[in-house]
């Protein structure tokens, strides 16, 4: 059975802009649009203020007040929702958004992973008051269910143990103004307030009076009808912000915030089977309000932000790992004054390659060296470490290359270059022959080959037959004879 969540933000206009401009406890605060109170805070409400007011009369009721006036800023508190709906898609792959200010998650299906809806509910109220917003819910068996429970207190809005027509009864019926406002006055007219005594009118009399459509909504609410099957794509790129409500002094208050962050973008990274090998940190600073003086949509409303990079090959999905090198690039930084945020954004992420599993050797990890090599570049420098990797070229000294980006081989067995060392030398050294034996640190014994070469014959002809040789203390190395001059020569030592 179908059980969802509806999570509603009605404070989101104004804790938006709080955040963004730094909240203050002794100032009211307004947030409007077109010259109207769309919301306010606890202390412009103890003056009198409401939404729908003008602002003139707002001001008026706030002279003997220090009062700032914000324009409400749409498109932030929508980029705001868009991360709210990444970071809710770790709690459930079927979401959806709801309304203006809500989102509704199907979370019957996954109750056994947060073990329990208790669990679940706590889960998400220490979130929210990490991030510093105020959130109402409901659970229901429908989305109009919940939604409509979650304007209800909790022990009625969070039980569905309960029968769900007896949880609906006392609401009141002005929360489908928005969507039936014709028939919600038709309602009021015979005297109807609460769903209670809607629900005891009979369908048939019901449909007479408020027509097919509304109808079809209300046996929807109550699970008569089935509602629309819905399906939620997550986005090819990855933001999220936690606030701290305070200025960071050093770099150590950064670390809870960044390991939070990190643990919703793997988490996000599991569900959504997409990888990056690059994540950037963004500083924010708040813009602070001014008092008696209105924002307006000229003013502007980006927070400043300072940016660095993390690079790694080998993080993937690992939270713990993306941390570390983090840190360590942290240490490099100077950190700006009146920082109370950071942002976690990604937008270099593509499918995940599953690596190939060794059925001889499961203990062994060759994840190791690139780990190295992530942890150096994040102390030293992006530049500071390389790898060598190879390219399509006949001459070995061609085809070996530096390179500090690995390219991932699936087939490095077959590869042509899989019995050629990458350790060669500056320059082929000659080799000493005496009769058929030849000498390099003592005596070498052939041990595989030959593989022969030949390219350039356009410009200087090269011909040369490679072998595979072992020198008296059991070292590799690779050899090969020119085929021009008969001379033989080494190029090459195997680790």
């Amino acid at each position: 059975m179908s059980l969802w969540l509806c999570l509603r933000f009605d404070s989101l206009p104004l804790e938006t802009l709080l955040k963004q401009r730094g909240e203050s406890d002794n100032m009211a605060v307004i947030v409007a649009a077109r010259r109207r109170v769309v919301i306010c805070n606890e202390l412009a409400c103890l003056a009198g203020v409401l939404p729908g007011q003008s602002i003139s009369t707002a001001q008026a009721l706030l002279v003997q007040s220090e009062y700032c006036v914000l324009e409400r800023a749409p498109q932030t508190e929508e980029a705001l929702l868009k991360q709210l709906t990444v970071w809710a898609y770790g709690l459930s792959p079927h979401l959806q958004r709801w309304r203006d200010n809500a989102l509704m998650l199907e979370i019957g299906s996954c109750l056994r992973l947060h073990h329990g809806l208790e669990a679940l509910l706590n889960c998400i109220d220490k979130e929210m008051c990490l991030r510093g917003l105020t959130v109402a819910m409901g659970v229901a068996e429908t989305r109009a269910a919940a939604w409509l429970l979650s304007h209800a207190e909790r022990d009625i809005a969070c039980h569905p143990e309960k029968l769900l027509t007896e949880r609906l009864g006392p609401m009141p019926l002005h929360l489908i103004e928005a969507d039936f406002p014709a028939v919600l006055k038709r309602l009021e007219k015979t005297g109807l307030r609460q769903f209670r005594q809607l629900l005891d009118i009979p369908p048939s009399a019901l449909g007479k009076r408020c027509g097919e459509p509304f109808l079809n909504w209300l046996n929807q609410l109550t699970g008569n009808q089935q509602e629309p099957v819905i399906t939620y794509q997550p986005p090819q790129r990855f933001e999220d912000t936690l606030w701290f409500g305070f200025d960071i002094q050093n770099r150590q208050e950064l670390h809870p915030a960044m390991q939070r962050l990190l643990t919703h973008f793997c988490q996000f990274l599991m569900n959504t089977q997409l990888c990056s090998g690059v994540i950037e940190w963004r500083y924010l600073q708040p813009q602070q309000p001014q008092p008696q003086q209105p924002q307006t949509q000229d003013t502007p409303s980006e927070t400043a932000y300072t940016a660095f990079k993390v690079f790694s090959d080998s993080a993937q999905k690992n939270a713990a790992l993306w941390l570390e090198l983090s840190r360590l690039q942290l240490e490099n930084q100077s950190l700006p004054e009146g920082i109370e945020g950071l942002s976690l954004i990604v937008e270099e992420l593509q499918e995940a390659r599953t690596a190939p599993q060794d059925l001889f050797h499961a203990g062994v990890s060759t994840a190791s060296r690139y780990e190295l090599v992530d942890r150096l570049r994040s102390r030293l420098g992006l530049q500071a470490v390389g790898y060598l990797d190879s390219r399509s070229e006949h001459l070995p000294e061609d085809a070996v290359m530096e390179t500090h980006t690995l390219t991932p081989r699936n087939d490095t067995d077959n590869h042509p270059l899989g019995q050629r060392p990458f350790w060669l030398l500056p320059a082929p050294q000659p080799i000493h022959q005496s009769a058929e034996q030849l000498y390099w640190n003592g005596a070498l014994d052939i041990l595989h080959g030959p593989e022969r070469i030949e390219d350039q014959w356009w410009h200087a002809p090269v011909s040369r037959d490679y072998y595979i040789a072992c020198t008296p203390q059991k070292q590799p190395v690779w050899i090969y004879q020119d085929r021009h001059n008969r001379r033989w020569y080494l190029h090459g030592l195997f680790a």
